[in-house]
């Protein structure tokens, strides 16, 4: 009988080896997770309970802010009634909030709608172009543009209000809004103007409205007569940007 060759002896090492390793990754394994990552029902649960712990704690932080703003907003105003100077910067001191995107505030305007296109109209015969069929955080700058172009003097996505340093950028099947805001479609943008000039922007013939419209997304616009735009919420910090002193 011939005896095996040192090159088969090596494979067959080999093979043990290999099995022997991948027996023991596989045991340590946690066993409510799937292969490749899938998420097991436990942890899910696990995240949207502190989704619901988080939000709960923002509303109550929103709550303590509105509070100290309200009170303030009585100390300016009280200390304001004694003099005209005073009052006169108050004035300037609400303008110069009012242009920060420091006050919430109530107008005109439209509301717009983007969606995904359905998914029952493309998957089975264009799959390979899914990627024309959803909203991207380009589109959505698109769509920012031309609301301002158009004269929008305060704008909000999702209840986010997006200031000049606000970004947009996507997020896997989200798109993030400003510094931690993370939302799926369908999007909801308001903005405050005359409805007709923002309406109108969107029907010139360049506007992304009708790139949008023709790959099949949802582009929906509403005239609105009272919109109302939550204030910016974050840091508003320079820490490179230094003001000029002018000459007198």
């Amino acid at each position: 009988m011939k005896k095996p060759s040192k090159t088969v002896w090596l494979f067959s090492l080999i093979c043990v080896l290999l099995g022997f390793f991948t027996a023991k990754a596989l045991e340590g394994q946690n066993p409510e997770m799937e292969i490749g990552g899938v998420t097991s029902l436990q942890n899910v649960e696990k995240l949207v309970n502190e989704k619901k712990t988080l939000e709960k704690k923002r509303d109550e932080l929103d709550l303590i802010i509105a509070q100290h703003e309200s009170l303030l907003a009585q100390h300016e105003s009280k200390a304001a009634e004694s003099s005209t100077h005073l009052q006169q910067v108050q004035r300037k001191i609400q303008e110069t909030r009012l242009t920060a995107g420091l006050l919430r505030v109530e107008g005109p305007g439209i509301e717009i709608i983007l969606n995904d296109r359905k998914r029952d109209s493309f998957l089975t015969n264009e799959p390979y172009l899914i990627n024309y069929f959803i909203v991207h955080d380009s589109d959505m700058l698109h769509v920012i543009n031309e609301l301002r172009g158009a004269g929008a003097e305060a704008i909000a996505i999702n209840g986010t209000r997006i200031m000049a340093n606000s970004r947009i950028s996507c997020g896997g099947p989200t798109i993030h809004v400003g510094k931690s805001g993370r939302f799926a479609p369908p999007f909801v943008i308001h903005a405050i103007g005359d409805p007709d000039a923002l309406t109108a922007g969107f029907q010139r013939e360049y506007s992304i409205y009708h790139d949008l419209i023709a790959w099949g997304l949802e582009f929906q616009i509403r005239r609105m007569d009272s919109v109302v735009i939550p204030r910016y919420l974050g840091e508003v910090e320079y820490t490179f940007a230094k003001a000029i002193q002018e000459d007198e």
